[in-house]
């Protein structure tokens, strides 16, 4: 996870000095890459009140219930022994991880070379997307400290021997980034089909393969790296972004892709090859 923070720093910094005029309107079947920020203050808000905030709320709740069941731990039980089990979610690790950082640069550059808009908007959204959801989900990590289930460590491939119920600890503000409550990478796999199927709203197999693939990523972390709980609370918070983002960048394509021109915009990010700034309209 700390890599593909890097890679998205990477991607945002390359950003700028790529607009050639502070409009951020779409010329000639390019877009330009500054708009990964189109109205990124007001989508982070959106995504954590959405559905009135129900989303982050079920995340917790659901933990908690789950947690309480003593269902978090026995489906840990089962995975931990079943050695084939947990060990076939360690490609999903890998997966879960190499595809949220490629897929928008994959998908923006398959749009430039095409000239299609909406493929270059859709490789924005994804990469607005990964900031958003990043920044959330490592945070809340970092302020919950939840313990790892234990099963398969990642990089040393270790499990742990603990055989009492340790899926209620918690070590509040452990500062752990990258480990925990709720699962980064199931969030991320449920951002992407979320703003994908908004975009491309009227293509249903399309939404049925990106869901598909957030469930197979989220239940291979279900076995091997995360709780089950962590897993709910990652879909969950990662379709309220996904969702958010979405239908923000779907609204800039309904409007021609002239950010400027769209009345609820108060906030601009811009750049150009010897100036950037943030315009702000009263």
């Amino acid at each position: 996870m700390k890599n593909m923070f890097f890679l998205v720093i990477l991607f945002c910094a390359f950003t700028f000095g790529q607009e050639t005029e502070p409009s951020g309107k779409i010329h000639d079947g390019v877009v330009p890459l500054s708009l990964v920020f189109y109205d990124i203050g007001r989508n982070t808000a959106h995504s954590i009140t959405y559905n009135y905030g129900l989303n982050f709320i079920g995340a917790g709740l659901e933990t908690w219930a789950l947690i309480e069941t003593g269902i978090d731990w026995k489906w840990r039980n089962i995975a931990y022994d079943n050695d084939w089990l947990s060990n076939a979610g360690i490609p999903g690790f890998y997966i879960g991880f190499a595809v949220p950082c490629i897929m928008p640069v994959a998908t923006y550059i398959t749009g430039r070379a095409t000239e299609d808009e909406k493929l270059q908007i859709t490789g924005l959204a994804l990469a607005q997307d990964l900031i958003i959801v990043l920044g959330a989900t490592s945070i809340i990590k970092a302020a919950t400290g939840r313990a790892k289930p234990g099963l398969v460590n990642e990089l040393t491939h270790t499990r742990s021997s603990r055989t009492d119920d340790f899926s209620n600890e918690f070590h509040p503000f452990n500062m752990n980034f990258t480990a925990g409550w709720p699962s980064g990478h199931t969030a991320a796999a449920f951002m992407a089909a979320a703003t994908v199927s908004e975009l491309y709203h009227d293509n249903l197999w399309l939404s049925i393969g990106m869901y598909s693939y957030a469930a197979v990523i989220g239940f291979g972390q279900s076995v091997s790296v995360h709780w089950a709980s962590e897993i709910f609370a990652g879909a969950l918070i990662g379709y309220a972004v996904g969702k958010t983002v979405g239908k923000s960048y779907r609204k800039l394509l309904e409007n021609n892709g002239n950010a400027m021109n769209m009345k609820d915009d108060k906030i601009a990010v811009y750049a150009s090859y010897n100036a950037m700034g943030i315009i702000i309209r009263i």
